[in-house]
């Protein structure tokens, strides 16, 4: 009897492991199958290598006149001693490059000047100013060097197709109507969406004894996709020099980017161009004291009836 018990219980572990190992081997992938992450990861490269790579150059002629409308709305709210003061600026401004020739190399020479302007200013505790050149005919006080270089030759500027300026011969003192590069530095191989490249730059700021320190930086650029024949690129300033100093820092906030450009491939320019910024610096003059600095540049093509008509509307702001 206690022969049989035992054999009966022998009978179930016996089938109860067999059972546990049935399961295991049916839990374990068949040596064929490789994980699916493998197999994604395997498609993501081929996917890579298979992507197109686009070439981004600007495509002119001689006789070219591109015109493009500039707006740069900047407000700067600071705070010094317990005392609040905002100063908000805006302007709106017709550029205007003239293509003069075109080398056999493609590099591209072309006139850059400013056509027109419609300014807005307001300083807390001060007057209101304002300056339209297309119906004013005396501009402000401080504003003559502005009315003197519009409609004028600024710079003539050679650049190669990739947007890399080769030289600048400035005729006169300039007006800067925002911030932002002339042009958009492109690499000069075809890439592929995804890839980055950077443009080294130096960003010089006063000192209180006088001298100039020396900021180095970079523009960083990525192109993020292309759709329909327009490539998004997206751009940030990354600035290398250690820089502690909140009166330094108040300074180059002004020289930042950070935003998006729209180019046409098949035409070889400029769609839209949109920069925004939003910094805070604290302590620049005391401990106590706190600079807030909102700025937007914005850029697209226009034609020289709808910049006119723009620049007669002084009340209204861009968006």
């Amino acid at each position: 009897m206690k022969s049989t018990s035992l054999w009966l219980v022998t009978l179930v572990c016996v089938g109860c492991l067999l059972s546990v190992v049935a399961l295991a081997d049916d839990a374990k992938p068949a040596a064929s199958e490789k994980p699916k992450s493998d197999v994604t990861a395997a498609l993501d490269r081929v996917a890579e290598k298979l992507a197109p790579a686009y070439s981004l150059a600007y495509k002119f002629a001689v006789g070219d006149e591109i015109r493009t409308k500039v707006v740069h709305l900047v407000t700067v709210e600071t705070t010094i001693k317990g005392v609040n003061q905002t100063a908000s600026t805006r302007s709106v401004s017709t550029k205007l490059w003239k293509i003069v020739r075109v080398e056999p190399t493609g590099n591209i020479v072309f006139e850059h000047s400013v056509e027109d302007v419609n300014m807005w200013q307001n300083v807390t505790g001060r007057e209101e100013v304002r300056y339209n050149s297309t119906a004013d005919k005396t501009p402000p006080p401080g504003h003559e060097h502005i009315a003197a270089s519009l409609g004028k030759v600024l710079s003539v500027i050679t650049m190669d197709k990739s947007g890399r300026i080769l030289a600048r011969d400035d005729k006169q003192k300039q007006f800067n109507p925002g911030i932002g590069d002339l042009t958009i530095p492109f690499p000069a191989e075809p890439i592929k969406a995804g890839a980055t490249w950077s443009i080294p730059n130096e960003v010089r700021v006063s000192l209180d004894d006088g001298t100039i320190k020396k900021v180095a930086t970079r523009q960083q650029y990525k192109l993020d996709k292309v759709e329909l024949g327009v490539a998004t690129i997206t751009v940030q300033t990354q600035v290398l020099t250690p820089v502690n100093d909140p009166k330094v820092q108040s300074q180059l906030v002004q020289r930042l980017q950070r935003g998006t450009i729209k180019f046409d491939l098949d035409a070889g320019r400029l769609i839209h161009k949109q920069m925004d910024l939003d910094e805070s610096v604290y302590g620049f003059s005391g401990p106590d004291s706190h600079m807030q600095y909102l700025a937007r540049f914005t850029e697209e093509p226009a034609t020289a009836e709808a910049a006119t008509a723009q620049a007669e509307k002084p009340g209204e702001t861009t968006k």
